[in-house]
């Protein structure tokens, strides 16, 4: 069976308290420390993933998610994944084989969450890549099956109705007018495109291009976080999702809205600016989404 060629996604998302607080904040902010284990699913690249997320927290921790394999017997941990943060989302994976599945998460600060569990079937189809133009407002864009990735879009800067220049290319305004076709659908204010986010959501396309990789770690070590603030935007939350190998904005935006944890961050009606940065050689997306 054909699955949609070298295409794969990937999310990341992250809260901050931006301001030191009192002792008296201290200890409120504490008992508002809360952790959550979502249900694991079946990702367009064939692998089972689970996030879990940490929020309201004022201490940094071992964050640790865990896939475990519900069946007769005792239950068996067969993926877990740890990071030391403060408030964060924390994703992961494993080779996908059918079966009943749910996470735990816990900081070790005593704070622990369990999702419900969930049967997973692995012999899902990918999205196939869309060859339409533009789909329209109302409805899904079509999706018909095609053999390798279509061709992309020029990728010079698109023109405000001024005459000044608009932030991004056209196939970047593109993800961005369907994405906010999205939002509107599911009651979401529209994102507007920031131009910071965006310097920062095509850096990081670039670099996964030139450097042939696939992360939302760059090389160097930064963090999506990272990128964004060093690109000058200052966050209260902030998330990203990124795609490598479709080939239309129809196409990457059509993948994410499939894809639950990219969905989550695409209709989280929180955010109020992204940055889209799309690099053609290997069709390297990314999304970044940001509240000031």
């Amino acid at each position: 069976m054909n699955r949609a060629l070298g295409a794969v996604l990937c999310l990341g998302s992250l809260a901050a308290v931006g301001m030191a607080a009192t002792p008296a904040q201290a200890e409120a902010q504490h008992r508002g420390c809360r952790v959550a284990a979502a249900k694991p699913y079946v990702a367009l690249d064939g692998k089972i993933r689970a996030a879990g997320s940490r929020a309201g927290c004022v201490d940094n921790a071992r964050f640790r998610v865990r896939i475990v394999n519900s069946r007769p017997g005792p239950d068996r941990v067969v993926k877990s994944g740890s990071q030391v943060v403060r408030n964060a989302r924390v994703v992961v994976a494993l080779t996908c084989v059918d079966g009943t599945y749910y996470s735990v998460v816990t900081d070790y600060r005593g704070h622990l969450s369990r999702s419900r569990p969930v049967r997973l079937d692995c012999d899902l189809p990918a999205p196939a890549p869309s060859v339409t133009s533009s789909p329209a407002p109302t409805a899904v864009p079509a999706a018909s099956p095609s053999a390798s990735p279509a061709a992309s879009p020029a990728a010079s800067p698109a023109v405000s109705p001024t005459g000044g220049q608009a932030v991004g290319t056209a196939v970047e305004n593109e993800v961005v007018r369907l994405t906010n076709i999205e939002r509107a659908r599911a009651g979401c204010g529209p994102l507007k495109h920031d131009a910071r986010l965006r310097a920062a959501a095509y850096a990081h396309s670039a670099d996964m291009s030139a450097k042939n990789y696939f992360e939302h770690t760059s090389k160097d070590g930064r963090s999506f976080a990272d990128r964004i603030t060093a690109a000058g935007y200052t966050w209260r939350a902030a998330a990203e999702n990124i795609a490598k190998g479709y080939g239309t904005a129809q196409a990457v935006v059509q993948g994410w809205m499939n894809s639950p944890g990219h969905r989550q961050n695409i209709l989280n009606c929180a955010y109020t600016d992204i940055g889209v940065g799309y690099v053609a050689s290997g069709a390297y997306w990314t999304q970044d989404f940001g509240r000031q």
